[in-house]
């Protein structure tokens, strides 16, 4: 299963958060392998001018290849143990790709947030706070990684 981090954004240049988040996808790129996995890739994809949530909808239903999780803060609080077991259990089930997805500054449309649902995906959320793209991105890879050395078992996850 290839995973993939997806954010309605501009790429920023020469952000500390961005290389932050870029070592983190790069950790998890070495661990993938070892338990299936392949990625996991990172992209942005460009926000609409205005508020456009349905043209942003579209571009990441163009660009999820499988399923998504969508980060929104409507979703599901989950431990770092059960983020690893829902990658787990979608690898395990066939999903080809498992696409992490951050939306635009307005959020993700009513109806594909319901779509995701529909098909399998899930709304997770880090928090009932909203968080800035460019540090969600930095939790979000941070996230992938500790759930690929949970299901490793390497030591960089210590929790209970």
């Amino acid at each position: 299963m290839r995973l993939e981090l997806l954010a309605v954004a501009r790429e920023p240049k020469n952000d500390p958060l961005g290389e932050a988040a870029d070592d983190y996808l790069k950790r998890a790129r070495g661990v993938a392998p070892s338990l299936g996995l392949k990625g996991p890739d990172s992209r942005f994809l460009p926000p609409a001018k205005g508020s456009d949530p349905l043209r942003e909808a579209q571009l990441l239903r163009d660009a999820i290849k499988g399923q998504a999780v969508l980060l929104d803060e409507r979703g599901t609080q989950m431990t770092s143990p059960e983020i690893a077991q829902l990658i787990a259990a979608k690898r395990d089930s066939g999903v080809p790709a498992l696409s992490f997805c951050i939306g635009g500054a307005d959020g993700f449309d009513k109806a594909f947030r319901e779509d995701v649902r529909a098909g399998g995906g899930k709304l997770l959320a880090f928090g009932k706070a909203v968080w800035p793209h460019a540090l969600c991105r930095v939790m979000l890879a941070e996230q992938i990684y500790r759930s690929l050395a949970i299901l490793s078992n390497h030591p960089y996850h210590r929790g209970g």
